[in-house]
């Protein structure tokens, strides 16, 4: 008996891509919405699926201009996303009908749970919701192996989340990424995402700079050690020169410290610590005193 035939646009899939597909497609049709109000498709490198766009429309500010819009897309009801293949498109389908997806269950296990919970406050878009730290305490480096970064994963997720304007899950995302890095910023993971980050190449990840550059400060300790952490530096000018301002800052404050030390040593050997309580205290006061003055203040760049 001959296979059946294959949805279109994936006939050069593997078995267990196929049956992915027609899984989630019939999960679309089974959604709370009647089948015949499939009034939208989305097509990527390689398949297709039909949906509903009020669902679509309800989660995705993208997706809404698309279709609401004075687009091609808003008249012939299809959209065409050239640069996402299968995986990307079958995930992004997941997020925006709250469906399951084993690239969440590989994360950590709550994470659709989370999303469900972001999903259903989608009438209240004032509100903030962040998971409660109970089910996010699985996103750890141990999760991590050679072909699957944890961090690069949460990268790729959030970027997904930020492309397609999803906007109840925008800061969720984020604060994925965010904790993966605070937990894990001194294993070899953790490189690979600064470079992602500063590389941009896989989406934009701006938003995240600051908070990454504060933890290599902060670990900069171990990450000198790290090879491939100097490869990062020396392939992105942005990053090398931050540290440098970091490395030539703190060196001014050391010294300005041990020189201090030094006078305050030679005081304590002529009159004593009370003339060096006094000198302290004049110092002090000085600079109190300059800050506040309006000639001295710092033009705004």
């Amino acid at each position: 008996m001959d296979n059946p035939e294959a949805p279109p646009g994936i006939e050069s899939k593997g078995e267990e891509e196929i049956s992915r597909h027609r899984k989630l497609v019939e999960r679309i049709a089974q959604f709370d919405e009647p089948p015949e109000n499939l009034d939208f498709t989305i097509s990527g490198k390689d398949c297709e699926y039909k949906v509903h766009s009020s669902v679509i429309c309800s989660r995705s500010r993208f997706f809404d201009r698309a279709v609401k819009g004075r687009f091609v897309e808003s008249t012939s009801k299809r959209i065409h996303l050239p640069e996402e293949d299968a995986d990307t498109l079958e995930l992004l389908i997941s997020i925006l009908y709250g469906f399951e997806s084993s690239y969440f269950a590989e994360l950590w296990p709550e994470a659709h749970a989370d999303i469900m919970i972001l999903l259903d406050g989608i009438d209240q878009p004032t509100q903030r919701i962040i998971p409660p730290e109970a089910s996010t305490i699985a996103i750890e480096g141990a999760l991590d192996t050679p072909q699957k970064n944890t961090g690069l994963r949460l990268l790729r997720l959030y970027a997904l989340v930020d492309r397609f304007d999803i906007f109840c899950l925008q800061e969720w995302a984020k604060e994925m990424v965010l904790l993966w890095a605070k937990t894990n910023p001194r294993s070899d993971s953790f490189v690979e995402v600064i470079r992602a980050v500063y590389r941009c190449e896989t989406g934009n990840y701006s938003e995240f700079v600051d908070e990454i550059f504060a933890l290599v400060l902060d670990n900069v300790d171990i990450l000198i050690e790290n090879d491939e952490f100097f490869e990062v530096v020396a392939e992105n000018g942005e990053l090398g020169a931050e540290l440098l301002r970091h490395v030539l800052s703190t060196n001014k404050i050391v010294h300005s410290a041990l020189d201090m030390n030094s006078s305050l040593a030679e005081l304590q050997s002529i009159g004593g610590e009370k003339l060096v309580y006094e000198t302290a205290k004049l110092q002090l006061k000085i600079h109190h005193s300059l800050a506040e003055f309006p000639g001295l203040a710092r033009r705004s760049t």
